[in-house]
């Protein structure tokens, strides 16, 4: 596409798989920011913001306007993030991101503004990078970045080599985790490759089920509760992490613990059970209302050695 005055309409993003945390000298390593994946065209016409989703959302961060500012011709990879202190927030990401009325949009833009932090530089003068090592692709977007002197706009600091003092630096600051590359790796529009690998900070946490949802009598989601401060409180719903077979014991432990209401106060609708079954639910974090983010169920607590 050397030469041309347009960019293509839209570029997939390129995928990570998950992993553990690891060392070596051939990666770079860099915080994993929670917030919302979007690809960002400059061309001649101006700025488009565009989710993995296809979905232009360009008009819901005006406080990105900034990004005019990079040389047309452009393409950047990267996260919008709202921060709550250091920390990109997930919570704030999503108030921003569900803001549709322009009056909304204006009064969040001011309480709650939000970054592009930029990762990866797709295309640069209108000809594509993406063939190119990711070393040089960096290099190149570090000085994308510093010409276009936008406070909004934020290059993603990484470091070569020590990953897992990294991810225990990140741990440490209560951050979603670390992502691990290749320096030679390509760009692989939409697809997942092992060139990327995402490091999650994971917690566990010991729940009592208070309730669940059921389809007939199978156990689909389970409604835990946990201690906050010496005090039984809601904690959410779990579904993912339940096969088969551990709906079957699910439904044989809970189903003859029923009762009419639950033993906490809950935000969903649901079965409720006396407390006496335990569980271990790993999760992200938790929300300000006091649910689990991103919660899979482990196992019983006597299925446990």
């Amino acid at each position: 596409m050397s030469g041309a005055s347009r960019l293509p309409a839209f570029i997939a993003p390129m995928l990570a798989q998950i992993g553990e945390p690891f060392d070596a000298d051939d990666h770079l390593f860099e915080i994993k920011w929670d917030g919302m994946r979007v690809v960002a065209f400059r061309d001649d016409d101006g700025l488009r913001l565009v989710n993995r989703q296809r979905n232009d959302v360009t008009a819901r961060y005006p406080d990105l306007s900034g990004l005019d500012g990079v040389r047309p011709g452009t393409i950047l990879d990267g996260e919008i993030v709202v921060f709550d202190g250091e920390r990109s927030s997930f919570e704030r990401m999503l108030r921003r991101e569900q803001a549709r009325d322009p009056r909304r949009i204006a009064t969040l833009t001011g309480t709650l503004p939000a970054h592009f932090v930029a990762f990866d530089l797709l295309y640069d003068a209108f000809e594509s990078r993406i063939d190119e090592p990711l070393s040089e692709r960096r290099e190149r977007l570090e000085a994308v970045v510093g010409d276009a002197a936008c406070p909004r706009l934020l290059f993603s600091e990484g470091l070569v080599g020590q990953g897992r003092a990294f991810y225990d630096a990140a741990v440490e600051r209560e951050l979603e985790g670390i992502v691990a590359k290749q320096l030679t790796s390509r760009y692989l529009p939409g697809k997942r490759s092992d060139a990327w690998c995402k490091i999650k900070r994971q917690q566990v946490l010991f729940c009592v089920v208070v309730g669940f949802l059921a389809e007939g009598r199978d156990i689909r989601s389970l409604i835990v509760a946990t201690d906050v401060d010496g005090e039984l409180a809601y904690a959410g719903r779990v579904g993912s992490g339940i096969d088969a077979v551990a709906s079957a014991r699910l439904a044989e432990r809970l189903w003859p613990l029923e009762r009419p209401d639950p033993i906490v106060p809950c935000r969903t609708r649901g079965t409720w059970v006396e407390p006496m079954v335990y569980c271990r639910v790993r999760f992200l974090e938790r929300t300000g209302r006091g649910d689990l983010r991103a919660p899979v169920f482990l196992g019983l607590v006597d299925d446990v050695s």
